[in-house]
């Protein structure tokens, strides 16, 4: 999702102003064309579009089509990002047949609300569809170790800076993962829960120029607690107590311009 994110915020032009920031958008995990016959996906909702997500099912109706069939996407879980996002998790109300290609349609949407998936070999941006192969996945995905902070980052933009914590990420799964983290503010009390996609195999905690997950305020301390899931849903939790971590600094940013 951060690569998403982070072709977003290059379209936009740097300025110090946050309002030049304001976009919209969504986005749908998983990110491939083929899911398994009980696959679930997460809908993503950026700045404008998240109001969206509080009205699927009731104004804007979600479904996968094909044809003339319909399978409604019932919304199991929402999560609200700190900083411009929020997301849904669907499940289909009934299996998915194999063999068959389905598009997932959103009722009533303004035009520039549409969703789309960005296809790497065509270049363009097309609807959100997916064929099913025969079979379910009901094997968790596999937890070597406790995820370890390897990083941090600080980087300033235009808008803002984009901030992260940076840790591993030992799991394995046959299919694609998200995160499901669970940050709290150790000064505040506050937790925030997420389910966020790795990037090129690490796991960072935090937020980009112009959106993010989770935010840092004036508290130093913080601490998360994660949990895996593949495609079909299936989870698996950390090991271990909540993982303590402090937030990314300007020291970050010094480190990062050294190391240019």
């Amino acid at each position: 999702m951060r690569k998403l994110l982070i072709i977003l915020s290059a379209l936009l032009i740097s300025t110090s102003s946050y309002a030049d920031c304001a976009w919209s958008g969504l986005w749908a995990f998983p990110s491939g064309q083929t899911i398994k016959q009980n696959s679930i996906f997460i809908l993503t909702a950026y700045g404008g579009s998240q109001p969206i997500i509080h009205e699927l099912n009731k104004k804007h109706n979600i479904y996968l089509k094909n044809g003339y069939e319909q399978i409604k996407l019932i919304v199991t879980e929402t999560c609200v990002g700190q900083f411009e996002l929020t997301q849904a998790l669907l499940k289909p109300e009934r299996e998915l047949e194999a063999g068959i290609q389905y598009t997932m349609f959103i009722e009533g949407l303004a035009e520039g609300d549409q969703l789309k998936h960005y296809n790497d070999k065509s270049k363009q941006y097309e609807p959100v569809r997916y064929t099913v192969v025969k079979g379910t996945d009901t094997e968790k995905p596999v937890v070597s170790s406790i995820p370890k902070e390897i990083d941090k980052s600080y980087i300033r933009y235009g808008c803002g800076p984009a901030m992260y914590v940076i840790f591993d990420l030992p799991v394995k799964d046959s299919s694609d993962l998200v995160v499901k983290a669970t940050v709290k503010n150790l000064k505040s009390g506050k937790e925030t829960r997420y389910y966020i996609s790795p990037n090129d195999g690490r796991i960072e905690i935090g937020h980009g120029m112009c959106s993010g997950a989770f935010a840092f305020d004036d508290s130093k301390n913080y601490e998360v607690k994660f949990a895996f899931m593949d495609t079909s849903g299936n989870i698996a939790d950390m090991p271990g107590e909540a993982i303590p971590f402090t937030k990314p600094t300007e020291d970050q940013w010094d480190d990062w311009k050294k190391k240019k």
